[in-house]
Parts: structure tokens; sequence; C-alpha cells
């Protein structure tokens, strides 16, 4: 029995049961959690921490692509996977990139290959594989362990490398965040990317209004208000107590 905790957004009842039903059978009944509306949607994803989540597209209060922009930001990097009845709703769902696109009902195989990907996708990642980034001097390879921060600064998108090197990057900071979440970077301030892991404390800046984190390299980065809190939440969905 696969042990994701996985989330399952329909706002109708009898497919969500049907849903709950073929995801039983690969995944541990107890670790799927359901919900039928944007509201029951924050309730879960502020007490779970989840592995991945199978979204309807088309719901009366909300929409999977809301719901998919939502968990982008409350919980980043974790894989969605859009659900619809709708063949037609498939061009503009691969706009969000999701792991995978599935009709309902959700046919038991195709469910599985999704698992699959996802499983894949994880290896992958547990493999530190590299990334070309595009800069102004050419694509730098590097892995996401060799990455101090990503900052923009003067207009300019700039990835600090470890060892001091930085590099002014082809990309905007929102093309860089989707990417990079999945590698454990979070989004502290408007202008800056960090990883999580790099993180050593976040405190009250100078003038007390807002915070800056203290990376292990000695770099300190601003922390927006708004982010701090999301930070705070974010860290504890994985396990961090704060005392």
């Amino acid at each position: 029995m696969n042990p994701l905790t996985v989330l399952i957004v329909d706002d109708d009842e009898n497919s969500l049961r049907l849903s709950r039903s073929a995801m039983g059978q690969l995944v541990d009944p107890e670790r799927i959690h359901c919900a039928r509306s944007a509201a029951e949607t924050m309730e879960v994803l502020r007490r779970e921490r989840i592995d991945m989540a199978f979204l309807d597209i088309d719901m009366p209060d909300t929409s999977g692509f809301s719901i998919a922009d939502y968990l982008r930001q409350e919980q980043p990097g974790v894989p969605y996977v859009f659900l619809t009845g709708y063949v037609d709703f498939a061009v503009r769902s691969y706009d969000y990139e999701p792991l995978d696109f599935l009709t309902k009902p959700i046919d038991l195989m195709r469910l599985r290959k999704t698992l699959e990907r996802y499983e894949a996708r994880g290896q992958r990642q547990r493999d530190h594989e590299r990334i070309a980034v595009d800069t102004s001097e050419g694509f730098v390879l590097l892995s996401p362990e060799e990455i101090a921060y990503i900052g923009k600064e003067h207009r300019m998108v700039k990835l600090f490398r470890a060892g001091g090197e930085a590099y002014v990057v082809r990309h905007s900071l929102d093309e860089l965040e989707s990417v990079f979440s999945d590698f454990g970077f979070f989004r502290i301030h408007q202008s800056y990317l960090a990883p999580l892991g790099s993180i050593v404390s976040v405190r009250p800046a100078r003038f007390g209004k807002t915070y800056e984190a203290v990376l292990g390299s000695g770099a300190c980065l601003p922390v927006s208000r708004d982010k701090y809190q999301k930070l705070r939440s974010f860290l504890a969905s994985r396990g961090v107590t704060f005392l």
C-alpha cells in the first residue's frame, strides 16, 4: 500500500466517493483526505501536510485552477492532478503544469500510472538532478544544493552560488519559483527565494516592521510580513516544533 498522504477535492458527492474508492485500493484509506469546497480545502491544508492533490476543475464556489494557485502558496512543491468529466478542460489545465490529468470516474489503471509518475518524479529529485539555468553567460549546470539563494536586484534576477559566484538569470522570479519550489526553495519575499534547509533563523529586521532570514552562509535576506506567517505555517506542516 502506497504511504502517500492524498487530498481529493470534488464538490460532487458521488464522484468524490468513487475517486476515494479507487484511491483506497492503492493508498492507505486513512491517509486520504477529502474536501467538497474551497473552505474545506483550506481547512485540510491548514491541518495536514499532503504529498499529492487531486483537484476537480469545475466547482460552483471555486475552480481547480484557483485551488492549485492556493496550494502552490501554502504547500509549495506539492504535485497535483486535475480531475474533470469534461475533456475540453484539458488544454487549459496543462498551462498549470499538473503532474497528470484524469477524467472522471477515475480509471484504476490510469491512477496507478499517475502514482508511478509521482514516484519517478520523487526519485529524480532524490538523485539531485542538475538544472541547466540560462544566464547572461550561457547556461550553467547546477544542482539545487549549490545555490545559496535567488534574488531580484535592480530589475535583474540573480542566482547566487554557495561559493560566492553570482549569475544574471534570463528567467523571471515567478518562473524560477515554479521550478525550485520542488527542491525546497521558499519565496520569503517578493524579491527572494531561499532554500529552507539553509535558513538558520528568522528575526525582526532593524526597525521591527518586517523580518530577515539568516542563512547558513551568513547572508541576511528580507522576509515580508505575509511571507513570515506562511513560512511558519509551512515549517510547522513539515514537522518543525515552535517553542
